[in-house]
């Protein structure tokens, strides 16, 4: 009896650090045919779910079922040649050359396609055959996981009718789940508005019940982790927090500036985060971590930024801030905040931050507590910038400013390092292009 011969498929390792993941999906049966290229299924890790390609064509044969955990280089899946059907012949794969350093990140299917017309979540396939048919998927929901639009969906898409709804209010309407074919709109020629959505969801929420008193919310996957990881941070460490108030009136002057000279629009975030790897680098003692072996000084400044997604908080690391530039920084920043966004986030890119920075100004948050993120030693936290009556040469005059607080862990620095370190990225932010020339990188 000959030997079917074929392809192994494992779960790939992206990253360093991944040791597991659990299979979400196939998007492919058992025995059924299956190309070179498709998507063949989807993994999710802690942080982030990835859709991956078929190696080789030929026919399918399932070793791992949806939702088993397995470790990484595992067989999933065998891919069968045509040249044989034998039943229960003895199988020789043909390898798979496999890279002995983490995948390149373009190797996984984004699992959302963004496109100028709205946001598109569908799978290549399901995104290619509405080409043809001229079916608009813009801020549609399919069958698939997370709402992903599959082939199947096409047909009924087709016969759904046409609402004519702005992008920001079939966003929110998503969001919560209603139904735009049962909101009246307010707009030009009937047009559904965000205002119509929220006085649709207002009379929802008014006509629905209060939860049960005996209703349970599992902790579990990243939600589980956060509550495990802030506890540990909370119980373990005695966190202390300065708070000052900081004039950013030249910070945001010198970001119009740039922003008219450029032509983009710099986020705050990329300026704060400079200012941090500027102090971090000048104040090594505060880029440190404690290890059973003692504290460690760290070499590289990694600075990570709290991004709130559906799944919870996530944290991209800007690998080695102090060495880039206001719009490298920008542009990576943009980059990883939406892959965490989109649940496209490879583990590499969650992990390895010596210090970690926490926006709220966005929410109206003028100072608040952050809790640090272990095993770092300390974060920095972000009110809102805004006009405010401010002593300026002895009088009293209306600047833009913020609130900065920096928890640390007083275990491992003392109050008056650890308020230095405060004034001196204070001081970056008041006076900008004077300290640290955060402009660097605008020709």
């Amino acid at each position: 009896m000959s030997a079917v011969v074929g392809y192994e498929v494992v779960m790939p390792k992206l990253g360093l650090i991944m040791t597991e993941a659990r299979l979400a999906e196939w998007y492919k049966q058992d025995g059924q045919r299956v190309e070179m290229g498709e998507l063949l299924f989807a993994l999710e890790s802690e942080k982030s779910t990835l859709d991956i390609d078929a190696p080789a064509g030929g026919t399918l044969q399932i070793l791992v079922p949806e939702g088993e955990t397995v470790p990484v280089m595992t067989p999933v899946a065998r891919i069968l040649g045509d040249d044989t059907t034998i039943p229960g012949a003895p199988f020789e794969p043909t390898p798979v050359p496999q890279q002995d350093h983490p995948v390149e990140k373009s190797t996984p299917r984004s699992r959302a396609i963004s496109s100028p017309d709205g946001e598109i979540r569908a799978t290549p396939k399901a995104r290619s055959a509405a080409r043809k048919r001229s079916i608009n998927l813009a801020g549609m929901r399919g069958s698939g996981l997370r709402g992903m639009v599959v082939t199947a969906d096409l047909d009924q898409i087709a016969r759904m009718p046409v609402v004519d709804v702005t992008p920001v209010a079939r966003r929110m309407a998503d969001e919560v789940g209603l139904d735009l074919n049962e909101i009246q709109g307010t707009g030009p020629g009937g047009r559904i508005t965000r205002d119509d959505v929220s006085r649709r969801l207002a009379a929802v929420v008014a006509q629905s019940t209060a939860p049960s008193p005996s209703q349970r919310l599992p902790l579990t996957g990243l939600r589980g982790i956060i509550a495990q990881r802030l506890s540990e941070s909370w119980r373990e460490r005695p966190q202390v927090t300065l708070t000052t108030e900081v004039e950013a009136t030249d910070l945001v002057n010198l970001r119009k500036q740039l922003g008219a000279k450029t032509g983009q629009s710099i986020s705050f975030n990329a300026f704060f985060i400079l200012a941090a790897a500027q102090a971090l680098r000048e104040q090594p003692h505060v880029n440190a971590r404690l290890t059973t072996g003692g504290l460690v000084k760290l070499e590289d400044v990694n600075i990570g930024l709290a991004v709130d997604t559906d799944r919870g908080l996530l944290v991209p690391v800007v690998q080695n801030a102090d060495t880039k530039t206001l719009v490298e920084l920008d542009s990576e920043l943009k980059t990883l905040a939406q892959r965490a966004l989109n649940g496209e986030s490879l583990p590499d890119e969650l992990t390895g931050g010596t210090f970690t920075i926490t926006n709220l100004g966005q929410y109206g948050i003028d100072a608040f507590t952050p809790i640090i993120n272990p095993p770092e030693m300390v974060v920095l936290g972000i009110g809102r910038i805004s006009p405010r009556p401010f002593v300026v040469g002895g009088k009293l005059e209306v600047r833009d400013t913020v609130t900065l607080s920096l928890s640390f862990d007083h275990r491992l620095i003392d109050g008056a390092p650890a308020a230095r370190f405060l004034q001196r990225i204070a001081a970056l932010i008041e006076s900008p292009s004077e300290h640290v020339g955060l402009n660097h990188g605008i020709e």
